[in-house]
């Protein structure tokens, strides 16, 4: 039915002929709240869709309004085009709509155009029964209404849009929708306005009447508080002055351009950006230094960081990174800047003014409730710095490890709390004097010193005041304390953020990246790091063969225990070879150990004087006996050309009946399935892992049981140190393995050596002229590729095979195995196979993404770091400070102490080897020598109190002495 209002049907009237100007009537699809008004509307347009929505589904029972979800999913069950406009029922469109559209549609492939309506008012003293006189007049005689008003959206029908419940003519909605497109959705929205005209017709008031405001409206409560349960409010960035893009011009005529918002506000960014925690970096950055930015930028890309802005200086670096999809930002009168020929000096005004930029966009960040990370450019990222900051204070700060209570340019945390937002009030008041003073005439006559203008001064002034943290200055160093002093290589600890510092030039400092093999890129192109292996899933077209090798000497009960235990597994009628590689004895034997050695031969055959009493039945068996001593070190890496996947058993290991159900899955599910396959996994391990290797010998041992246990205890995760109890290598990496040690100098003590402070390097220097350890060769091969090995963490630390760590090589006495076996199989323990377990690192500390383990090797690089058998005191680190700081140390935050030479003297498990090799710690070393000056100044001190107390003492004894000298002399006159 007509609208019962002539003025209201007319308004009606006109939007719809308008319409039917742009696009056929079949195309237009009108939504009533009942059915008569569809067929009256039938009646006037016979080619227009009409729907009626539901009663009982599309209305609310109280307000009485339908729902916006149930018109979004009418109309894109039944729209037969790729685009989708949405308009209320008084809005005039231009046929400037269309051209704009499809110029937006050759662009891009997913799209949100909003734009503002223009209000034109409507007299009910007028006539306006003509639609084209109407839009005529609408043209020159309508104004821009408000951002926040949306009467008209357009997309394709094709972009996934989820519209919630709302009320229809209630506001909220509109906001709500844009700020999911701008905030979770990767369509382009765009700001149609200056090259449209929407023309909303606007009833005049009757006189009196006052225009009734949007939260008055019938259903408005429940708008409101639909959108507040459903994103909190982040509604409040659905502006249309926050599209990104900006459609400018005249499409019809082909002059319409595509522009950047530079007035979007840094929140939509900051929504986009910031982790669940509310954390953000930001970086500035300039066209001067692009080549450290695209260096930092792939470094990010690199360890999967997605939380950072980076703010631009100049509109150059803006339009570069822009072009890239990079988020940045710079704001409207900074583009508008026009950068200078030369980068501003420190203490310049240019150089100030760029300050205040940087210092008042960090406020709004704090203002808006984010808290900030900000660092230079210049610094190198590893991991992400979020992992390893303290929450619990407002400010966080990189300190100079020459200077104890300065901070580095490199990097501060400031958290929005009233203590953070007034910290950086002060320090953007202090930075605002001094441009005042840069402006005032008699600077430039008495110029002062660049650095008094560092930001960091005015920071290191205020922090005087201020309770602050500072970052474990191992893993957040300056360019003095790691490229130079290698203090953090010297810990074995990796780097979380690198300051490239002290540098003044760019050339210099690329230079120095560059000679570590830091420099990720220095153009928009970001080389991935090295995946592993060269190669991908070897291409099979048979089921893959697993061999096993038996490693034996002189031990025959325990070669009989663990070949017993594999002849009574359950190989599924599969054929599996068995290689037994048989040791002899050294020139040096002695005759109890040659005996020992006859008795396996005699039970095992030698090819030649004895036949072998043992029967595989299980498929082909091989038994190879040495021509003359070779050592576990010639056994383990005895070079063969099969492809089989090959397990290595010593002969004190036992295996569990299941074992080799398990393998089989394992090697099918990891090995042979190319969605499963990770090039850096070497193998797998039947053992159960305990050892932690990134620690010393000497202090209490760290257990996988219980950092596992803290990490959530998964069933199945990857870790880098090999396990050589029931050791499985895929072919590729062993023959890489084999081809790899084949090159290196074998008596050379710093080759066997890992970095990184492993134990197992205090391990090999003890031993490694004995000959009695190989997998330090191992390890050192996997530090360098970044592999890992799969293992396995069942319940009750069951395994699927055990040592009896038994007397040999490795073990002075035997201790019997350290877990169970596996008796009863489970499959839904198992075999319960994870596509992506989670990857520790030699100091069992959680690696995402994998790739990063490949830098490893860079950090302690022969070239820069001589001494690779350095091993240095984990414990030792910065004496505390105790002022009004506190000390940050590393994620789990300890304490900074000084080392007790007592503790250490008193630990019985420290050897006289561990001290001897106790690198010097010049941080430690110099706080040792202020504490004797300390200790001096105090002992002459203590002299000088002594001396005078005596001589006080001894004046008291002469005066006291003389009177009773008098007193004997007046006590006889007297007399």
């Amino acid at each position: 039915m007509p609208n019962v209002d002539p003025i209201q049907h007319q308004i009606q009237t006109n939007a719809i002929w308008s319409w039917s100007q742009l696009l056929p009537m079949e195309n237009i699809f009108l939504f009533f709240d009942d059915e008569k008004s569809c067929s009256f509307m039938r009646t006037l347009y016979q080619e227009i869709s009409c729907q009626s929505l539901p009663l009982s589904k599309c209305f609310h029972s109280t307000y009485h309004r339908p729902y916006m979800n149930c018109v979004f999913d009418l109309a894109q069950r039944n729209i037969k085009t790729s685009i989708l406009v949405f308009v209320n029922g008084d809005i005039i469109l231009h046929n400037s709509v269309p051209h704009a559209i499809s110029f937006v549609n050759t662009h891009f492939r997913e799209f949100f155009l909003v734009g503002c309506r223009r209000d034109y008012v409507i007299s009910r003293t007028l006539d306006y029964s003509d639609p084209a006189n109407t839009l005529r007049d609408a043209l020159n005689n309508s104004r821009i209404n408000s951002t926040a008003d949306i009467d008209f959206i357009a997309f394709k029908t094709d972009t996934p849009i989820y519209m919630a419940p709302f009320l229809v003519g209630v506001y909220r909605w509109g906001n709500w929708l844009l700020s999911e497109m701008l905030l979770r959705t990767n369509a382009t929205v765009i700001d149609v306005t200056q090259s449209t005209f929407i023309i909303h017709q606007k009833l005049k008031e009757l006189d009196g009447q006052k225009p009734l405001h949007h939260s008055s409206r019938i259903g408005a409560v429940y708008n409101d508080e639909l959108t507040k349960n459903i994103s909190g409010a982040d509604y409040k960035v659905g502006f249309i002055n926050n599209a990104p893009q900006i459609l400018s011009g005249d499409c019809q005529k082909n002059q319409c351009e595509l522009k950047d918002n530079l007035l979007q506000s840094e929140v939509i960014l900051l929504k986009q950006r910031a982790n669940a925690q509310k954390y953000i970096a930001v970086l500035a950055i300039n066209r001067g230094h692009m080549p450290l930015v695209w260096n930092w930028v792939c470094w990010a890309k690199r360890i999967g960081f997605q939380n950072y802005i980076l703010l631009a200086e100049d509109f150059e670096a803006y339009k570069i990174l822009r072009a890239v999809n990079q988020p940045v930002f710079i704001s409207l009168k900074q583009s508008l800047n026009i950068p200078s020929k030369s980068e501003a000096k420190h203490g310049s005004y240019d150089f100030q003014i760029i300050t205040m930029y940087r210092l008042e966009f960090l406020m709004r960040v704090l203002r808006a409730g984010y808290h900030f990370l900000n660092a230079d450019i210049d610094t190198i990222w590893l991991s992400n710095p979020f992992d390893s900051i303290s929450q619990n204070l407002s400010i966080t700060i990189q300190r100079q490890m020459h200077k104890k209570m300065k901070m580095s340019r490199g990097l501060i945390i400031v958290h929005a709390t009233p203590q953070g937002r007034h910290f950086w009030q002060n320090v953007i008041k202090c930075e605002s004097q001094f441009l005042v003073k840069l402006q005032e005439q008699q600077f430039y006559k008495n110029k002062l010193s660049a650095s008094a203008f560092a930001k960091s001064e005015c920071m290191n002034d205020h922090l005087k005041f201020t309770t602050v943290k500072f970052l474990d200055p191992y893993l957040f160093p300056d360019k003095r304390s790691f490229f130079d002093q290698h203090l953090s290589q010297s810990r074995g600890l990796v780097p979380v953020v690198i300051h490239e510092n002290w540098l003044a030039s760019l050339e210099s400092k690329i230079k120095r990246l560059r000679s570590w093999d830091l420099l990720a890129s220095t153009d928009s192109s970001c080389d991935s790091l090295e995946n592993g292996i060269p190669y991908s899933l070897p291409d099979r077209t048979a089921p893959v063969r697993i061999r096993i090798r038996v490693l034996t000497y002189n031990r025959l009960k325990s070669l009989q225990r663990l070949l017993k235990s594999l002849q009574l597994a359950n190989y599924s009628s599969d054929s599996v070879a068995l290689d037994i590689s048989i040791d002899r004895p050294s020139s040096k034997a002695d005759v109890d150990e040659k005996n020992r050695w006859k008795q396996v031969i005699e039970y095992m055959g030698d090819g030649a004087h004895h036949s072998s009493k043992f029967r595989w039945s299980h498929g082909p068996l091989s038994i190879t006996v040495h021509k003359k001593h070779v050592g576990l070190f010639g056994q383990w890496t005895l070079a063969n050309n099969h492809q089989d996947v090959q397990l290595v058993l010593e002969d004190d290991i036992e295996v569990s009946p299941h074992f080799y159900i398990f393998l089989k899955q394992a090697i099918n599910f990891y090995y042979m399935n190319q969605s499963n396959y990770d090039s850096r996994m070497f193998g797998l391990s039947l053992q159960h892992q305990h050892t932690v290797l990134g620690q010393r010998a000497g202090f209490p041992m760290r257990s996988i049981d219980k950092e596992l246990n803290e990490t959530g205890a998964p069933v199945f995760f990857k870790y880098q140190l090999l396990g050589t109890w029931g050791a499985v290598f895929f072919p590729e990496h062993w023959h890489a393995f084999l081809k790899w040690i084949a090159t290196v100098k074998l008596d050379d003590m710093q080759a066997g050596c890992t970095p990184s402070g492993l134990v197992s390097t205090q391990w090999w220097m003890e031993r490694y002229r004995t000959g009695r350890i190989w997998e330090t060769w191992f390890i050192r091969f996997s530090f360098e590729r970044g592999w890992y090995s799969l293992y396995t963490n069942f319940p009750n630390r069951e395994a699927f095979a055990v040592s009896y760590r038994e007397s040999g090589l490795n073990f002075n006495k035997t201790r019997g195995p350290m877990n169970p076996l596996v008796k009863y199989f489970q499959p839904h323990i198992h075999l319960n196979f994870t596509k992506n377990p989670p990857i520790f690192d030699f100091h069992f500390t959680r690696i995402n993404p994998s790739t990063l383990l490949t830098i490893r090797s860079n950090l302690w690089h022969r070239h820069h770091f001589v001494n690779q058998c350095h091993i240095v005191d984990n414990n030792s680190h910065l004496e505390n400070t105790t002022k009004t700081t506190t000390n940050l140390l590393s994620p789990n935050h300890k304490k900074i102490s000084v080392t007790n030479p007592k503790r250490n003297e008193s630990n019985t498990n420290a050897s006289k080897h561990d001290q001897e090799h106790l690198a010097v710690d010049p941080i430690l070393l110099s706080s040792l020598k202020y504490f004797e000056q300390f200790l001096l100044l105090q002992a002459i001190f203590i002299f000088i109190i002594a001396v005078a107390v005596a001589w006080l003492c001894r004046m008291k004894h002469r005066k006291s002495s003389s009177r009773r000298k008098q007193f004997r002399k007046l006590r006889v006159i007297y007399t």
